[in-house]
């Protein structure tokens, strides 16, 4: 006879003891917590010691990150009521696995007012995968409003630090409204090489033509990390007068160069593009070979969505 499954509490006492092994097995339990569940998961959180409570939310974000299925959004939410720094970061980055608008307030709140830069700076950067949905049309205009509205916030106000005016620039870029335009402009023009580098990666964001020479300077120049973000931003634009400069790059110094160059490849499409990639997968470094690999997938799935299948 099959051994009983140990009822959910006596998982969540076992996990959260610093005695014992945490086994994905046992977090896998944690999923869709029932009401009871949770509110007893909770009870034990606050007598959970601070380097458990991390190592649990952090291996709870990777299941997470490997199983879409897995919902463990009740226990990241309450995550970001957590004294520890680096518990509120996981329990962010956690709900950036989720595209449910009811966890935008809680993370537009963290934005607002924790007192951690680095936890406000992970708030910043998760709502841009919900600006990106928004944008979208996923959300009602009211929701895509509160998210412009909270990034904006930070974006205008010079009392906030630059890298979290950085962060919200990057997350805001997916909304096309000039006044984003025209913050991203103004920063590609900063004499601080991070936040030019953040003004094109918010280009490739922003999928605005008007970007199309900022990228094209960006990948000619002498900064290995302005080539990188033009490169990976450029396959966003998907315009074909970018693809000469991106195959200049496949013969970068630089490795992340080279693959950024690659995946933009891959997003363009093409005639030259795909015989291209198909030159690289002779390629004898294997990373360039897996990245080129990867790209023609993608291109080849893209063309016809039916070829890939068995």
């Amino acid at each position: 006879m099959d051994k009983e499954s140990p009822a959910v509490s006596e998982i969540i006492d076992k996990t959260l003891d610093p005695l014992n092994k945490i086994l994905n097995s046992d977090l896998i339990r944690f999923s869709n917590l029932s009401a009871d569940d949770l509110n007893y998961f909770k009870k034990c959180w606050r007598n959970a010691e601070a380097e458990r409570r991390i190592q649990v939310i952090t291996g709870l974000g990777s299941l997470g990150e490997e199983d879409f299925t897995l919902d463990f959004t009740g226990i990241f939410k309450h995550g970001l009521e957590d004294p520890e720094e680096q518990v509120r970061i996981k329990s962010i980055e956690g709900l950036e696995l989720e595209d449910k608008y009811i966890y935008i307030a809680p993370i537009i709140k963290t934005l607002k007012t924790d007192e951690s830069e680095k936890v406000r700076s992970a708030a910043a950067q998760t709502l841009g995968k919900f600006a990106l949905l928004a944008e979208q049309g996923d959300f009602s205009e009211i929701i895509a409003r509160d998210i412009f509205t909270a990034l904006l916030g930070i974006l205008e106000n010079t009392r906030e630090s630059m890298t979290l005016r950085r962060r919200a620039l990057e997350s805001i870029a997916p909304f096309h409204d000039e006044l984003v335009a025209n913050y991203i402009e103004d920063f590609y023009y900063s004499e601080d090489p991070e936040v030019k580098a953040s003004a094109l990666f918010s280009m490739g964001r922003n999928c605005d033509g008007r970007w199309l020479d900022f990228l094209i300077n960006g990948m000619q120049s002498e900064v290995v990390e302005f080539r990188f973000e033009s490169a990976r931003a450029s396959g966003e634009l998907d315009d074909e007068d970018l693809v000469p400069y991106l195959i200049d790059l496949l013969h970068d110094r630089e490795s992340q160069v080279q693959e950024a160059a690659i995946r933009s490849l891959g997003k363009i499409g093409g005639s030259k593009v795909k015989m291209t990639l198909q030159d690289l997968i002779k390629d004898p470094d294997s990373l360039i070979k897996e990245e080129a690999q990867f790209a023609l997938k993608e291109l080849l799935a893209c063309e016809d969505p039916l070829s890939l299948n068995p």
